[in-house]
């Protein structure tokens, strides 16, 4: 965000285009099955990857309302924030949320409709957020209302809940709750 273009609407622009790009580039390659294709984020990147999952949502003439070729239907969440008025709340990321859409959620509704994944469930898509229980950083409760709204919705939604697991140690190869997350990531893609 602290670059020229970044937060609001540029950095979902950017990452609906780069991620437009890649599919694009694998989905003619015979070595790729594009049926398990996933997207995985951790913290702020697990927002954005579940709101890969969403973006075929976001509302018309939104400014990160595009067309696109592809639709990621399965993702990862690691820790990830879901509710972006919730976030902004909670003041996560020490104001995170307000910088990357340019103000509150009473100045700019339109902005956390489109950009938070909470609102623009059912997605129709696959969903599997890990989070620790010692979370101190971005807590449980945006991995578990996220499940259980999208759930409710009729979306595949499932929660690992890890306990005594804070937000670093999900993203830590050396860490005993890596083991956990190497396996739901194998299970989303079927392997």
């Amino acid at each position: 965000m602290g670059n020229s273009g970044g937060g609001w609407p540029g950095t979902f622009q950017d990452v609906n285009a780069a991620t437009d790009h890649i599919l694009e580039a694998i989905s003619s390659d015979s070595r790729v099955d594009t049926s398990r294709t996933a997207i995985l984020g951790h913290s702020a990147g697990g927002h954005l990857a579940l709101w890969l999952t969403c973006r075929h949502r976001v509302p018309r003439g939104s400014p990160i309302q595009i067309a696109r070729k592809y639709r990621i239907t399965l993702a990862v969440s690691l820790a990830g924030v879901s509710d972006l008025r919730v976030a902004w709340k909670q003041r996560l990321g020490n104001g995170a949320v307000e910088r990357l859409l340019g103000g509150t959620p009473d100045q700019f509704p339109d902005r956390y409709n489109a950009a938070s994944p909470w609102e623009l469930l059912p997605s129709g898509s696959k969903q599997v957020l890990i989070h620790g229980a010692g979370d101190n950083i971005v807590p449980l409760s945006q991995s578990e209302k996220f499940v259980e709204k999208a759930e409710q919705l009729g979306d595949q939604a499932r929660l690992i809940k890890l306990d005594d697991v804070g937000h670093f140690e999900l993203i830590d190869p050396e860490s005993e709750a890596w083991s956990e997350v190497a396996r739901a990531v194998l299970a989303v893609l079927g392997l």
